[in-house]
């Protein structure tokens, strides 16, 4: 067969079901044949959103298929480098095809040509450049073997001209090539585990994307049970353990539960499972220093490298999620844990923080209140939605909001902290699981970079993906950091130009809301998910209403030390 038959081959038995990218003359030999392939291509309007919809697409399967995303070689593979790094710090299996220029004209500085190897190099988990053109089935099975073992992207870079020719190959199907399931941890690990807990009388647990990536959830609710301990939804991961569970106490982080910070700060030992416990996610919120720096820390990770990586643990457990906590609760036993009261207490915590928010949403003013609008939505929206958020002031306020029954629905801008995943991810979630309500909630800043654009891809497409704009005319997180350090001086934060986001929704052919009165919330939200289209819900927010500054941990008051930067306000200024 030929290299690209050959391509296709491997990825439609890996039962391959699409790919994003945008057209380019490097790979046309096998798009040609693609449908035959029974794989669809969507094509995007930018690369960097490909790579989003990858990686919304890998994490609404929970990790189980690699989403995969393709673009022409230099300028269109160079544009998906934040997406897949994004992907990297999300730990999502994403496939990246990027061809390069041809053999002979490597290193020539021919017709975009970049040395996609070293761009990418700190970007995926693995990567090859394919020499040996009757390689590349094998490539493609590796690249699937790397990026669902290390839940991480993983590079195929192959110079455009080995598309072409005939090569023996073998198409072999997954279970002949790799194994993706593993145990739990060391027996006796688990054993030290169980002597440490022996004395907690007040344990906690942490529930992380690895009880996601190993469905988990039912495990965590046996050993919390057990323990009657609380159990917190690490950041950014709020589909972690199920809401209605009467010791789940939400999200840790910022903006998120505060019951879930008060819980936790009590603990005297911790259970962190499937959690890298990473330091952004550990900052003090709510004036409250709230991890346990003195508890017993108990990690559990299916990645070495990742035990004590962050945070200095007591003991790291090395195995799958599912089957180290099952193996953990066949050893413990009613003696172990809180009393049975704590329970009730727990909940009580949680049903008190809840009030708080509520009344803290409800505001009735114009424009409209972050904390309204977020409750509203959220309220409207139905269960099972799966929920993709973007970076920012507003987006990061929504984690205390999102709440969640089943894993693969919360699908957040990870700890690279890009602005324009949301909508590319809420895509490739909606892709993935047409069924289900697929929603992206988005600043205006973030939607005005390259997310808009997509939306005449979902109307083309048929891809009835909605995206609701929480429109405050600025870039609100920068904001708030002018505000706290910078004495009100506001320098290209503010975005008095924003046009009429649903209109222009409207002129792409999706349909288009705006709202400017907060009593019209639900009923947008009604109609936005009744409709057979996209959909674009443009709520007018108040700008004034920020949270605390998102990054006060690397930010400080300005001492100038020429005078003629000293300004009023600034701690070293003098009249």
């Amino acid at each position: 067969m030929t290299p690209s038959e050959a391509l296709l081959e491997q990825f439609a038995a890996e039962d391959t079901e699409v790919m994003f990218g945008i057209v380019g003359s490097a790979f046309m030999d096998f798009l040609d044949i693609m449908p035959k392939a029974g794989i669809n291509y969507l094509a995007v309007r930018h690369e960097q959103n490909a790579a989003h919809m990858a990686d919304g697409y890998a994490q609404a399967l929970k990790g189980e298929k690699p989403g995969v995303c393709v673009a022409q070689n230099g300028p269109g593979v160079t544009n998906m480098v934040t997406g897949i790094k994004a992907a990297q710090l999300n730990h999502s299996p994403v496939i990246m095809l990027s061809p390069t220029a041809t053999t002979g004209g490597i290193g020539t500085d021919t017709f975009q040509e970049a040395d996609q190897m070293s761009i990418f190099e700190d970007c995926v988990d693995w990567q090859q450049r394919l020499e040996d053109k009757g390689r590349i089935a094998e490539y493609v099975r590796t690249a699937h073997r790397e990026s669902l073992n290390q839940k991480g992207p993983a590079q195929i870079d192959f110079p455009r001209d080995n598309l072409y020719g005939e090569v023996e190959v073998d198409v072999l199907q997954p279970h002949q090539y790799r194994q993706t399931k593993v145990g739990g941890a060391d027996d006796a690990e688990i054993s030290k585990a169980v002597d440490l807990l022996e004395d907690a009388e007040n344990p906690a647990i942490i529930a992380g994307l690895g009880v996601i990536y190993s469905d988990a959830m039912d495990e965590v609710a046996d050993l919390a049970e057990l323990l009657n301990a609380p159990v917190a939804n690490s950041y950014l991961h709020n589909d972690s353990f199920p809401i209605s569970h009467p010791l789940a106490v939400g999200a840790l982080g910022y903006g998120g539960s505060k019951a879930a910070m008060e819980e936790l700060n009590d603990a005297d030992a911790v259970i962190a499972v499937g959690s890298r416990l990473s330091g952004f996610g550990l900052l003090p919120q709510y004036g409250l220093d709230w991890f346990p720096h003195d508890a017993d820390i108990i990690q559990i990770d299916i990645d070495p490298s990742q035990i004590g990586r962050t945070t200095q643990v007591e003991l790291g457990l090395v195995g799958d999620a599912a089957r180290t906590v099952e193996g953990l609760v066949d050893k413990l036993d009613d003696s172990y844990g809180a009393p049975d009261s704590r329970v009730e207490e727990v909940q009580q915590n949680y049903a008190d923080w809840k009030e708080e928010l509520k009344e803290m949403s409800q505001v009735d003013q114009t424009p409209i209140h972050p904390r309204r609008a977020l409750y509203d939505v959220t309220e409207a929206l139905p269960q099972g939605t799966m929920i993709a958020t973007d970076i920012g002031n507003t987006c990061s306020m929504a984690n205390a909001y999102l709440e969640f029954e089943e894993g693969g629905n919360c699908l957040a801008a990870g700890t690279f902290g890009n602005c324009g995943f949301a909508y590319g991810a809420a895509i490739g979630a909606k892709v993935a699981r047409p069924e289900d309500e697929s929603v992206a909630f988005v600043g205006d800043g973030a939607w005005g970079m390259q997310s808009m654009n997509e939306v005449m891809m979902c109307v083309r497409e048929g891809i009835n993906v909605n995206a609701v704009v929480f429109n405050n005319m600025q870039w609100g997180a920068e904001k708030q950091n002018q505000y706290w350090f910078y004495q009100d001086r506001f320098q290209g934060t503010d975005l008095p130009e924003n046009p009429d986001f649903a209109e222009i929704a409207r002129d792409m052919g999706a349909h288009g809301i705006r709202v400017e009165d907060p009593d019209e919330i639900t009923g947008a939200v009604e109609e936005m998910l009744e409709t057979d289209k996209p959909s674009v819900l443009d709520i007018r927010t108040d700008g004034t209403e920020l949270l605390e500054p998102f990054r006060r941990d690397a930010l400080d008051d300005p001492e100038r030390i020429l005078e003629k930067y000293r300004q009023p306000g600034d701690p070293n200024y003098e009249e």
